[in-house]
């Protein structure tokens, strides 16, 4: 999950998580297998070509190896004549010898670009899973390559200072909601209202039965667990081996799951950033405690929401601030940056003339801060705001939501009174203003399927662990590897081997950790280490670096 939204306060937390309905509910999920598919469907044959026709620096070794094709579905498939949409996929297969196994992988999101996932795979660590399985990649419907879903670039601006609550700026944060909301439904027709879950796991068990597998395995971050879940209660004798990195609640409704960020980004910019940077006072100058460093960030903020500041070619607002910290919290190697870019806002503020003097410092900060905080992004060959288009339509249709305007008003100032850092964004909701086409998504229960692996983080930001435990005590056999002391969202991949050790061991072996083990979390970066010896890197930020170099 890459972008950090809420809406229900803490204060409510309790009723929200254990009262909201569970969304549109069917009858008990029957697996279909290949019955119900249309013969040019099911009969289809994908053609493979390199995804990398001419790999060059920036490319892990074996990236040649990464295959692309692209497959037909239905746009609609409860009526499939209706039309059709295409689906990128791409696969990695051992360099030597059959594969064994099928992994299908999801990014997350909903909506990330998932075709270069399975180059995560190419480190030598994971060599038993790669030398083992045929591991694959899906552009999910809506986005990357794929039919694209689009709000017409409409977006909920960051112009307006979200911790204004004047009647009018009110009036007018709720409008451009309902707005966008309007916008999504109209510019993404047809395919907007079939893309949800229920029409995607149809498309990956399409894709299984293509490729010739009885079963599949799994590997999903974050919103990626979603999906597997569901994939996993429609079609549970697909089932082998799931493994959920970074869990959201998905036993419950995308309403919950958005409820818990506010806290859950609060906790990782309270309890691990502030005080690392005060323990760097020395390096960024935002003072010699957490809430001397807090008290800078408020005072930047204060300045900027008075005063934009201009960088030239954009301007900086006090809600793109929050955005860019919320983003930088995913991943600790972005803390750096991070405390970089406030240092240089904090001189920056300070008078007219040191605006003037600092803007091009401070416009060059903003950029290493977005780019290493940045999700894989969509691509030239489809729509620009792909990403978030689906990732708005697929929250906004799977599940029900509840509330009105005044609702909206009402919780998110009560979010930002107990979690300013991103509470006060959550008026920003275009769901509530949904109008939802007929979903019925089964609630996972895990009932008939292989223990699924779930690793998760302490201070995850985007998915709490709340959520996770919740997701894992109402879904059968779930095995819970926690990882103490750490806050990074998405683990597998991320210079932690006890992690790796036990994702590679589960999809290769089929062997779980003991219940109840735990993995130690990484240490936060040394900025006054020398340069090279502190990981820069994560999961996130590779892949983002990977879909920018497949070809148009």
């Amino acid at each position: 999950m890459r972008r950090s939204r809420a809406l229900v306060p803490a204060v409510l937390l309790g009723l929200t998580l254990s009262t909201l309905p569970a969304g549109a509910v069917a009858v008990d999920a029957t697996d279909a297998g290949d019955t119900g598919v249309g013969q040019s469907f099911r009969t289809q044959k994908l053609v493979w070509k390199p995804c990398f026709p001419n790999p060059g620096d920036g490319l892990p070794p074996g990236a040649e190896r990464l295959q692309c094709s692209v497959m037909k579905a239905p746009l609609d498939w409860n009526k499939q004549s209706r039309g059709t949409v295409d689906i990128a996929v791409s696969r990695l297969r051992p360099e030597s010898g059959k594969p064994k196994r099928l992994v299908l992988t999801n990014p997350g999101g909903p909506g990330e670009e998932g075709v270069i996932v399975p180059l995560l795979f190419l480190d030598p660590a994971h060599s038993a899973v790669a030398d083992s399985s045929e591991i694959v990649g899906v552009d999910v419907r809506g986005t990357g390559r794929s039919t694209n879903a689009t709000c017409a670039g409409d977006t909920i601006g960051r112009e307006r200072d979200v911790r204004d609550r004047s009647r009018a700026n009110v009036d007018a944060m709720l409008d451009d909601a309902e707005a966008m909301a309007r916008s999504c439904q109209g510019a993404s027709k047809p395919i907007g209202d079939f893309v949800n879950t229920a029409q995607t796991v149809r498309d990956f068990d399409l894709l299984r039965s293509l490729l010739g597998y009885d079963r599949t395995d799994w590997f999903g971050f974050s919103a990626g667990t979603w999906l597997g879940a569901h994939y996993a209660t429609a079609f549970p004798s697909r089932v082998g081996r799931f493994v959920f990195d970074s869990s959201v609640r998905f036993t419950g409704t995308w309403q919950q799951i958005y409820a818990l960020q506010p806290m859950g980004f609060e906790r990782r910019f309270r309890q691990d950033f502030l005080p690392w940077a005060a323990r760097y006072q020395g390096v960024y100058g935002l003072g010699d405690s957490p809430q001397a460093v807090r008290a800078s960030y408020e005072r930047i903020r204060a300045k900027i929401a008075e005063k934009p500041l201009d960088m030239g070619d954009s301007v900086l607002t006090a809600t793109a601030l929050d955005s860019m910290i919320a983003g930088s919290l995913y991943n600790k190697s972005n803390f750096p940056r991070l405390g970089q870019l406030l240092a240089g806002l904090n001189a920056a503020v300070g008078t007219p003339a040191s605006r003037a003097a600092r803007a091009g410092e401070v416009a060059e900060r903003v950029a290493e801060v977005r780019g290493a905080a940045k999700a894989p992004g969509a691509l030239a060959s489809g729509a620009p705001d792909a990403i978030d288009a689906t990732f708005y339509t697929v929250g906004c249709n799977d599940t029900r939501w509840h509330g009105n305007r005044k609702t909206l008003a009402a919780t998110s100032a009560a979010q930002g009174k107990l979690f300013p850092l991103i509470g006060w964004r959550s008026i920003a909701e275009p769901c509530v203003f949904w109008d939802r086409p007929a979903v019925k998504l089964p609630k996972p229960t895990g009932r008939g399927v292989p223990p699924v692996l779930m690793v998760q983080s302490e201070h995850d930001p985007a998915a709490p662990i709340e959520g996770a435990r919740s997701a894992s005590a109402g879904f059968k056999g779930s095995r819970f590897l926690k990882v103490t002391g750490e806050g990074d969202h998405m683990l597998f991949g991320n210079n932690n081997k006890c992690v790796d050790r036990a994702v590679d061991s589960y999809l290769a072996s089929g062997k779980l950790p003991r219940r109840g083990a735990t993995c130690a979390g990484g240490p936060l970066p040394d900025p006054t280490a020398p340069a090279g010896t502190t990981a820069e890197h994560n999961s996130a930020q590779r892949l983002s670096e990977l879909a920018d170099r497949l070809p148009d």
